[in-house]
């Protein structure tokens, strides 16, 4: 019997940045980086997404079209992937037809090949224009469903949501545990049923660390037949992050299970992040362990970790902190009024500001976000359960109560308006960036805009040379390789 292969999705340059380090890695840190995971045995290497492609103008001030094309010319050899937010795309509102379309187009011409996309409700209707649009263009597409706890995101749920993207032709299916929430107890029933909805088409998983469930959901997975998992770089891995290459790639050969990765450049790759980090002084993913009582306060809300931040920093500023606890609770209770939304950008955060405001007045729903509105009357999809009626008529109290359809303005022409608003000269890539951000803030990005730099690529001895001479607190140092050793007390 043939021994299977498991294939590997690279991670370091999206979600394991995204995770640890908040989307602040430059380009220029990348590059040394690059020809290494290309040269490396990835099947695919995911380099951006649609909170990467923002930080890259509101914080790095790069132009992230730039870095789209340099990461391309520096790993020919790999199918190279990006994360699109649905429909609102590399923005934070909803686009119609024609924008999405010039976007997967601009994305196809700087070199990426394959599109992983998914929808905060999972509901396939906002995905089918970017699946009919990638086959069309040749692109391989590939929707991720997004787990969640819930009394209806059931096994069933999910092998259905599965089954509807196998019927619009996808290239795989991916279900991608975001949040971590995932055990292998549900590993076991959930993956199998989605395995017998979708038959042969390919699968891939995405299991996150932060409940320290990762590496198990990826273990149970292998033994289940499952051979194409995401992973990073060992410093970028855990916590918030996805398990590591390093970690996977030794339990797959355990259950003699045939990996292709190259384990020199495997750990090259590692020790160069770890010379990232220490550089930049970022932070180092660390392994968390299972504790069974904190899983089930976080299921309860499943607030993420940047928007816990958040509103926390928000009642302190209020001098309420001390009702945090309070909100959270609030919090899980606004999700389930709500249809269980997926906690998950723009979500988690209508779901998150609600519970605060509901709690801080005393009153719930007194005050109601204008996007929860939106999202009562239709606008964003269908949710996974119809929203608790008493809830949804206190949401529309006082505002228009027509049901919104989400596709009614999925053929508005916005790219032949922003042409003659902006002139017929402007650049596709260029217009995509009016598109997405405000006037004011790409006032702010053409001002400041760093031109990507190549870094003289220098040899680790070299660099630990140089490293060395700039510290004053070393007395003794010492070196081998095989039988040369070189010692020196300062």
């Amino acid at each position: 019997m043939a021994v299977s292969k498991l294939f590997i999705n690279e991670e370091t340059f999206r979600d394991g940045q995204q995770s640890l380090w908040a989307n602040r890695m430059t380009t220029e840190s990348m590059i040394p980086a690059a020809p290494m995971i290309d040269n490396a045995g990835f099947d695919s290497v995911n380099i951006m997404s649609g909170s990467a492609f923002e930080s890259c103008v509101l914080y790095l001030r790069e132009n992230p079209w730039d870095r789209l094309r340099l990461l391309r010319h520096l790993m020919p050899k790999t199918d190279l992937q990006i994360l699109i937010r649905g429909r609102s795309a590399f923005g934070w509102k909803r686009f119609p037809n024609d924008a999405i379309e010039l976007l997967i187009t601009c994305l196809m011409r700087t070199g990426i090949q394959g599109l992983a996309v998914f929808d905060g409700l999972n509901d396939i209707q906002n995905l089918k224009w970017h699946i009919e649009v990638a086959k069309k263009l040749g692109l391989q597409i590939h929707p991720a469903l997004v787990y969640t706890l819930s009394p209806v995101h059931t096994d069933e749920y999910y092998s259905e949501k599965a089954r509807q993207c196998k019927e619009l032709g996808t290239t795989s299916v991916n279900l991608a545990d975001a949040s971590g929430l995932l055990t292998p107890e549900r590993v076991k029933t959930l993956i199998p049923a989605i395995l017998n909805a979708i038959g042969d088409k390919m699968f891939s998983f995405v299991s996150h660390c932060p409940a320290g469930m990762g590496v198990n959901n990826y273990c149970e997975a292998l033994k289940l037949g499952v051979r194409n998992i995401s992973t990073t770089s060992l410093p970028l891995s855990y916590g918030m992050s996805l398990p590591s290459t390093t970690e996977m790639v030794y339990h797959a050969r355990e259950m003699g299970i045939d990996v292709a990765v190259d384990d020199d450049l495997r750990r090259r790759i590692d020790d160069y992040f770890y010379w990232v980090a220490y550089k930049e002084k970022k932070p180092i993913g660390q392994p968390v362990g299972f504790y069974k009582e904190l899983w089930e306060k976080y299921s309860a809300h499943q607030i993420p970790g940047g928007m816990m931040s958040h509103l926390a920093s928000q009642l302190k500023g209020l001098g309420l902190e001390h009702r945090l606890p309070d909100v959270l609770v609030e919090a899980g209770r606004v999700r389930q009024e709500l249809g269980y939304p997926v906690m998950v950008t723009p979500f988690s955060q209508m779901v998150g500001v609600q519970a605060v405001f509901n709690v801080i007045e005393g009153e719930r729903y007194k005050t109601v976000l204008s996007d929860l509105v939106l999202y009562a009357r239709g606008y964003y999809g269908e949710s996974a359960a119809p929203i608790d009626q008493n809830v949804k008529d206190k949401i529309l109290e006082k505002e228009d109560k027509e049901p919104i359809n989400p596709s009614d303005n999925f053929d508005e022409p916005m790219v032949k308006k922003a042409r003659e608003r902006l002139g017929s000269g402007i650049s596709d890539e260029e217009l995509l960036l009016h598109l997405f951000f405000s006037k004011p803030t790409l006032e702010e990005y053409n001002k400041n805009k760093r031109v990507i730099s190549f870094p003289v690529v220098r040899t680790p001895l070299v660099a630990l040379v140089e490293e060395l001479s700039k510290r004053n607190d070393i007395k003794s140092f010492a070196m081998q390789k095989g039988t040369l050793k070189v010692e020196q007390v300062f």
